[in-house]
């Protein structure tokens, strides 16, 4: 699943796919709750309840996290919430000594949507640099609400596949 642009400047950087197996669930696409380019939205009913989930791509500027909190969305029965937030924090990143405030205003979105950083079991960076002059970084999150709070996850390696 991925938004249509409105227009040019529009156009999407976040997707879901989802497996044919769950087509029971009937999962939508939410625009009209949150309408941004940059944060894909869905909705499933499981046993007659609505339940959410979020991807995001927060680019440099922070600017789907800004708008969430701009916009003080409230989304029941958010499950979850994962993305590219482009955030180091040395709350979910160990090689980070510090907290800056893109990191405090993303931990005050959780917050505000209900859900908490989970973090994995063996931590590893989720973005691994081209560059020498760039090391390695913790950037991609899942935040879980809290009764899913105490779900364990593995990130697997980053693999390199060659340019063709």
């Amino acid at each position: 699943m991925v938004q249509v642009p409105k227009d040019s400047e529009d156009v999407s950087r976040v997707m879901a796919f989802i497996h044919s197996r769950l087509s029971r669930l009937r999962f939508s696409l939410r625009r009209d709750v949150v309408d941004h380019r940059d944060i894909l939205l869905l909705s499933f009913f499981n046993r007659g309840e609505c339940h959410f989930l979020m991807n995001v791509y927060s680019d440099d500027h922070h600017s789907a996290v800004k708008f969430m909190l701009d916009q003080i969305i409230d989304i029941p029965n958010l499950l979850y919430m994962s993305g590219d937030f482009n955030v180091r924090d040395a709350e979910w990143d160990p090689s980070v000594s510090s907290h800056p405030a893109a990191g405090q205003a993303l931990v005050d979105l959780a917050d505000s949507l209900g859900l908490v950083c989970s973090l994995p079991e063996h931590p590893v960076p989720t973005y691994y640099s081209d560059t020498d002059s760039h090391g390695n970084s913790v950037i991609d999150l899942i935040f879980l609400g809290m009764s899913c709070a105490q779900v364990l996850h593995c990130i697997e390696p980053d693999l390199r596949w060659p340019c063709c």
